[in-house]
């Protein structure tokens, strides 16, 4: 029999699922600079609801992406710095902590000087070789954005990717996580109408998961909404508010 998620597994889930790994003014600066930005994002799940934080700030010469949400159950922070190397992530570390009756650390170490990528997950650390594309799953978010401004920019068409692929370190192993597209749709949401772009984790044949998310072309691909289903019940995550800052002077 297929388990069913309790109301407090859901509530965990809605804090671990903004996605993992996938933000009104512009929040892409031309040269594959990211402007700061500021998003809410409320999640949803069999009638919990939890508000979740989401920033992204300058750290020195590169980036810090943060998220925290916290309910009656558990509180969850992720917290990952990267560079922009040649209009891509280039990860330091990440770091997810859950705290609730049980609690959960992620952690992720990226050494290029040693040529080492080192991962925690289970209290086990792992030790991968270090390459350039291989992400932590929170960063991926913003290269997922980076991808889609980059074809937008020069597609001739106009159309969006059919496929985007991302190389992702968890725990002992390193995956490629492919997102399909299935569509291109408006939601309504409390920004106003949005043309998104829908699309799909792909997953293998048979599996009783899935895992969506709409993207705003008008928002630089900001994640507008994202849900996931699994056992026939849906979590969903929506955004509720976002404050970009202006763009640098040169």
């Amino acid at each position: 029999m297929a388990a069913r998620l309790t109301p407090t597994r859901a509530c965990l889930m809605c804090l671990v699922l903004l996605w993992p790994a996938v933000s009104c003014a512009s929040a892409a600066s031309e040269g594959g600079h990211l402007q700061p930005y500021q998003a809410t994002y409320r999640t949803k799940a069999m009638g919990l609801n939890v508000t979740v934080e989401r920033q992204l700030a300058v750290d020195g010469s590169g980036y810090r992406l943060s998220s925290e949400g916290s309910s009656f159950l558990a509180s969850i922070k992720e917290v990952a710095h990267f560079d922009l190397v040649d209009g891509r992530v280039q990860g330091k570390d990440y770091v997810y902590e859950l705290k609730s009756l049980v609690k959960r650390r992620r952690e992720v170490q990226f050494l290029p000087q040693q040529g080492l990528i080192k991962s925690l997950r289970k209290d086990q650390w792992t030790e991968h070789p270090w390459a350039p594309e291989v992400l932590d799953r929170f960063s991926q978010q913003e290269q997922l954005r980076l991808d889609l401004i980059a074809a937008a920019a020069t597609s001739e068409s106009g159309e969006a990717p059919s496929e985007l692929s991302f190389t992702v370190v968890d725990g002992d192993r390193i995956k490629i996580r492919t997102l399909d597209l299935v569509a291109e749709e408006t939601l309504t949401t409390p920004l106003g109408d949005l043309d998104t772009l829908h699309y799909r984790q792909r997953r293998d044949s048979g599996s009783n998961r899935s895992s969506d998310i709409w993207v705003a072309p008008s928002l630089d691909f900001m994640m507008v909404l994202t849900q996931h289903v699994e056992d026939d019940s849906v979590i969903e995550i929506a955004l509720q508010s976002l404050s970009v800052a202006p763009a640098a002077a040169d």
